[in-house]
């Protein structure tokens, strides 16, 4: 298959390089030693490691923009569309540790919220390379921008639950 001059090329490099970065260094560690079907894991264990996967995923999202970023931008001004275009942008997080801290820990649930939904396939599908790259950029921006979030509440979470807010 000759891809050379194929609008695909880009995509299928980004997809290349992704799944080298999340296969790198990876073995599946069993929660439970042995993979006996009846153990008990502590809550502390469990944020332990979810704690260090939520760090690894957002390391890896940044590298992986980063990597994107130097290959394939080149001053062509992708962030300034992509610093409020993230799908979950109209999710009401805290901006910071500050008012991350003073969040009520059980926040009401809300039935009937309706959250938004990443429609962002037909772009990456594109012809058109700036439009793709453009798509490919905000992708990769707003996964660094989420899993940093996440790694950063989780983290919260596991000093409010198994730290008793003494961290």
């Amino acid at each position: 298959m000759n891809i050379k001059g194929s609008p695909w090329k880009g995509s299928l490099l980004l997809l290349l390089v992704s799944n080298l970065l999340l296969c790198q260094s990876v073995a599946p560690l069993p929660i439970c030693p042995g993979g006996a079907a009846r153990c008990q894991v502590t809550l502390r264990d469990l944020f332990d490691r979810a704690v260090v996967l939520s760090h690894y995923i957002h390391n890896l999202s940044s590298e992986m923009f980063s990597e994107f970023d130097k290959r394939y931008t080149h001053g062509r001004g992708f962030i300034t569309k992509a610093i409020n275009s993230c799908h979950t942008s109209s999710l009401a997080t805290p901006e910071d540790k500050e008012q991350a801290q003073q969040m009520n820990v059980h926040p009401e649930t809300k039935e009937n919220e309706i959250y938004p939904v990443w429609s962002g396939l037909p772009s990456l599908q594109m012809a058109d390379e700036e439009s793709r790259l453009s798509a490919y950029y905000n992708l990769l921006h707003c996964l660094r921008r989420d899993s940093h979030k996440i790694d950063n509440y989780l983290k919260l979470l596991k000093c409010r639950i198994i730290h008793n807010n003494n961290c």
